[in-house]
């Protein structure tokens, strides 16, 4: 995934939140790395094995897991500080 696919990605779940699983507002350091370590889950760039779990909050749709392999979650958070809102 490059920067400009990262960005679309980013602009896509803003506009559709529901594509992210829900995810409960409370969870913790540990629910975060328990999703990314023992949950087989897949990259929402590119569909690999995800390695990062965060959770995105949703003015529409609540609070959101996204998951990420490594190298996306990097693409991700590049694209996100291109664009100023990181």
């Amino acid at each position: 995934m490059n920067t400009t696919a990262a960005a679309g990605l980013l602009h896509l779940i803003a506009a559709e939140p529901t594509l992210l699983a829900a995810a409960r507002a409370d969870a913790s350091e540990a629910d975060l790395d328990h999703r990314a370590r023992n949950e087989n889950h897949p990259c929402l760039g590119c569909g690999s094995a995800a390695r990062c779990a965060v959770i995105v909050n949703s003015a529409t749709a609540g609070p959101r897991w996204l998951d990420l392999c490594s190298a996306c979650w990097h693409v991700v958070r590049r694209a996100n500080d291109l664009a100023g809102d990181g």
